[in-house]
């Protein structure tokens, strides 16, 4: 890892002044160097994803494995509220996005966890997405099951339910921030099929390395 974020005073941020106006921000979440959200020695250190196939979902996008470095970022946009990185991250996914959709749909977050860190990171995911394809964000799907996930094990993680508040387009990206064992996004894949959908992509910034004890068969 780069550095410490949790101990990293706050006064050794830098910052970038042009034509006088002092802009917060220009640092490399992880490690601090001046650079747009996340700096090129540390793009080089991200871990490529392994992502198994998923029932459900005809194809997958995901920037990185959520560990090292890439475990660092995430957790600096996710928990630490530092936003300049998404942008970046956004910008290296499109490339990846090569399927033709007719909406984007957020993976509905915890209510909870979203007022504890003063924003939902997925919706604001989609909302760049679709800002940068031009395709439509809707909101179909509500939690049936709204226990956080984090530190759960795989039954707990299988059990999350979604329901659908009405029809959805043929075609949709599903979008979320992390994916763990794969069983929200079936879940959320499952109950837009069930609601119209013909086909659902997904995405995500990071998937957690796969082990023995997070597989989910697809």
């Amino acid at each position: 890892m780069c550095c410490n974020l949790v101990t990293r005073p706050p006064v050794s941020y830098p910052v970038r002044k042009v034509a006088g106006v002092w802009l917060l921000g220009s640092e490399c979440v992880v490690c601090a160097a001046r650079a747009r959200g996340i700096c090129g020695r540390c793009k080089s250190r991200l871990t490529p994803p392994v992502v198994p196939p998923l029932l459900a979902i005809e194809s997958t996008a995901v920037l990185c494995s959520y560990e090292g470095v890439g475990a660092d970022l995430i957790r600096a946009v996710k928990y630490q509220n530092r936003r300049q990185a998404i942008a970046p991250m956004i910008d290296a996914l499109l490339p990846s996005l090569g399927f033709d959709v007719d909406a984007i749909v957020a993976v509905p977050s915890n209510p909870q966890r979203v007022r504890e860190r003063g924003y939902d990171l997925t919706a604001t995911l989609a909302r760049r997405i679709s800002g940068a394809i031009e395709v439509p964000v809707i909101d179909p799907l509500v939690r049936v099951t709204a226990d956080s996930q984090l530190g759960q094990g795989r039954q707990a993680r299988q059990e999350v339910e979604f329901r659908a508040t009405g029809a959805v387009p043929e075609r949709i990206l599903l979008v979320d921030d992390v994916i763990t064992t794969g069983a929200t996004a079936i879940a959320c894949a499952i109950t837009l099929g069930l609601a119209g959908a013909r086909s659902t992509n997904f995405v995500a910034l990071a998937a957690t390395p796969i082990t023995p004890n997070n597989l989910v068969a697809s």
